[in-house]
């Protein structure tokens, strides 16, 4: 039908008398243009046709297409095409009617692709990946994954001197050039089996005091640029007008980036692998000003749905509540899970049972989220981790029942064996664990062996509560500790010895150079690298401290008080006037009831640039256990050691980074693996 089309149509031209001119094209050759493939993706259809015909029916042959949209006739700037159109058309061509041109320049200036593994700042019009990287070879954004797998990539847009109003971002549905099948689109179930394509504009922090060492970074490794207006949270295109939502206006001289997510299909039958081909379109003022073509490569294998490692994050779910007064608390808690499971996290510690005395009842009315019940379609829940529960379960968190419920020793025996039963009886894969004291001094050590003892004399089943504390192995606490957690690493020699005891090792938080710091001024990467990291070094668990900081915390000048997010950086004053930009901030508010000029009108939760590089970690340790199961755990180390060669307590606090901070080269590994992978 389409070569019919083509066939008539170029007749009429031909018949008619009518030269072709020869356009300048700007993101296609004249080739292409002459086809009438206008996108330049290896097609032509009839959009293509109608476009190419309106440009015959011009007297102008020095048009460029990517400052030209003629609008359609009939609905002006909608991009749709109808037969009524292509009648119009044809009476331009022939002469019956006044050919209707209508010209819009464009004020974007320029654009470009990049990974998900760079922060790319409103000023860096320049940036080094604008000619090319990992996704992007100048020309077209070019994507490889596995079934199941969530890929990101970032379209920048630069303005010119006059800065570009009403501008927006597409991203087509992607087609699969041999059988039809789409990828994604309006009307598919998000994160349903078809896969799912979602975008996001980036919202811009300035920092102008940037993040001292303290505990965040070592003396000598500083993130690279810390600065300036940085992006961070992901704003939906339903947000309001002039905060991020679908269009916005662009300053002039900057730079706006759009986020994508892909998720990959599900289903194995009916989207087969192969290449799927669709197209960004940049749009200003209703106009298309450019596109770039994006290919798919979706491979035959299927990234697992459960984890073999774990991020926990800790997030108040009454917190959140409190900005969205239009959601239930049953809502919000639901929101949260999902939201945080679809990035691999597992979102715990802020959840009334986690921070309350025991209650059967209570515990019942969270098993879902523990035996996987609560992550299924059935629930609402799509995407990555269907019908998986989580792993992490803190008893008390920050120690929030150890001066209550087992304050004394008999309390803790009698609630100890109430935990170790319940989980026992119905959910034995859970690590749990009571979550004894954050970040204890060896003041507290004689304290936190008297506690121990009480759980390990006792009778009953409750000896076998584990219990958790927030620092690195210490020796003189090691008959009392199941589960250490150290700030600054992982005492690794331990590590092996702990395991064999059925104990083990985390770390938290962020400790620059040994691991990924969590500032906002970190490179995108210092969130991939924590799970290779792990990795390296087998360690299940990196636990960070909070996610949804909007209300601070008891510390500091500005305890108990509600932080402007959107605006302000500085996110944490310790007491002693330390502070952190963006620290305790993965997630952004839909509303903003106590700054009201911030309120994006949306009731949900946002992302962030932060957030999205834990999950591509998490999907990176993914790939190298697949791998690993095909070519062993060495051949895997060798390659990961390639781009991390020293991680965890392998590098002293001193040193510089050891480990890669461009995105790029952990792509390059990311794709080796997925050929050990595919391989036959």
């Amino acid at each position: 039908m389409r070569l019919l089309i083509f066939y008539c149509l170029l007749t009429f031209v031909v018949s008619s008398g009518i030269g072709i001119p020869r356009l300048q094209a700007a993101s296609a050759d004249a080739d292409a243009v002459l086809s009438g493939d206008l996108d330049s993706d290896g097609t032509v259809g009839i959009f293509d046709l109608l476009a190419l015909l309106k440009v015959l029916g011009s007297d102008n042959d020095t048009l460029a297409p990517r400052l030209l949209r003629i609008a359609d006739i009939h609905q002006p700037g909608s991009g749709t095409v109808d037969i009524f159109d292509l009648l119009e058309l044809l009476k331009m061509i022939s002469g019956h009617r006044e050919p209707r041109v209508e010209l819009f320049y464009t004020s974007v200036a320029d654009n470009w692709a990049v990974g998900d593994g760079e922060k790319v700042f409103r000023d860096e019009v320049n940036h080094f990946s604008r000619d090319s990287n990992s996704v992007y070879n100048g020309r077209e954004i070019t994507l490889r994954g596995l079934y199941n797998e969530v890929l990101a990539f970032q379209v920048l847009l630069v303005a010119d001197s006059a800065g570009a109003n009403g501008v927006q971002v597409r991203l087509d549905s992607l087609v699969h050039g041999q059988t039809g099948a789409v990828l994604g689109g309006s009307s598919v179930t998000p994160y349903g089996s078809a896969g799912y394509l979602e975008v996001f504009s980036q919202h811009y922090l300035q920092v102008i005091n940037p993040t001292l060492p303290n505990w965040f970074y070592g003396p000598n490794a500083a993130p690279e640029r810390m600065t300036g207006w940085i992006p961070d949270a992901l704003i939906p295109p339903q947000a309001a007008p002039g905060r991020g939502g679908f269009p916005l206006d662009m300053a002039a001289d900057n730079v706006q980036g759009f986020w994508f997510d892909l998720y990959c299909p599900r289903d194995t039958l009916a989207m087969p692998p192969g290449v799927y081909r669709g197209t960004v379109r940049i749009i200003q003022q209703g106009w298309t000003v450019d596109s770039i073509p994006v290919t798919l490569e979706l491979l035959p294998e299927y990234l697992p749905d459960e984890n073999h490692t774990w991020t926990w994050l800790n997030t108040s779910s009454s917190g959140v509540g409190n900005y969205l007064s239009s959601m239930s608390g049953e809502e919000v808690d639901r929101m949260l899970h999902h939201l945080a499971h679809r990035h691999r996290i597992d979102l715990v510690g802020g959840f009334t049972p986690h921070r309350s005395d025991f209650d059967s009842t209570m515990m019942n009315e969270y098993l879902p989220w523990l035996d996987g019940s609560g992550y299924t379609e059935a629930e609402g829940y799509y995407g990555p981790g269907q019908g998986r529960g989580e792993w992490v379960f803190p008893i008390g968190m920050y120690g929030s029942i150890t001066n209550k419920s087992m304050q004394y020793q008999f309390s803790v025996g009698k609630e100890a064996p109430k935990w170790v039963d319940w989980f026992a009886a119905n959910a034995p894969g859970v690590r749990y664990f009571w979550y004894l004291v954050d970040e204890p001094g060896q003041s507290q050590f004689d304290w936190i062996k008297e506690r121990g003892s009480w759980v390990n004399e006792l009778t009953n089943s409750g000896k076998d509560l584990p219990i958790f504390i927030t620092r690195e192995y210490t020796a003189e606490l090691d008959g009392a500790i199941d589960i250490w957690a150290g700030y600054h690493g992982v005492n690794l020699p331990m590590l092996p010895q702990l395991k064999e005891q059925g104990k083990d090792h985390w770390f938290y938080n962020g400790a620059r150079p040994r691991y990924g710091s969590i500032i906002l001024e970190c490179e995108a990467v210092d969130q991939r690298v924590n799970a290779w990291a792990r990795y390296i070094h087998q360690v299940n668990v990196w636990f960070q401290w909070s996610g949804s900081h909007w209300f601070h915390n008891s510390s500091g000048p500005r305890a108990h008080t509600n932080q402007n997010i959107f605006v302000d950086p500085v996110t944490f004053i310790g007491n002693s006037g330390s502070f952190g930009n963006g620290d305790g901030i993965l997630f952004y508010p839909g509303r903003e009831p106590y700054y009201p000029d911030q309120d994006r009108g949306v009731e949900g939760v946002f992302g962030s640039i932060r957030l999205k590089n834990i999950r591509r970690g998490q999907q990176d340790y993914e790939l190298m256990w697949l791998a690993e199961q095909k070519v062993g755990r060495e051949a895997v180390l060798e390659l990961v050691r390639e781009v991390v060669p020293r991680a965890l307590n392998e590098v002293n606090m001193d040193e510089q980074v050891p480990w890669s901070q461009r995105g790029d080269d952990y792509d390059r590994i990311r794709n080796r693996l997925l050929e050990i992978i595919t391989a036959n």
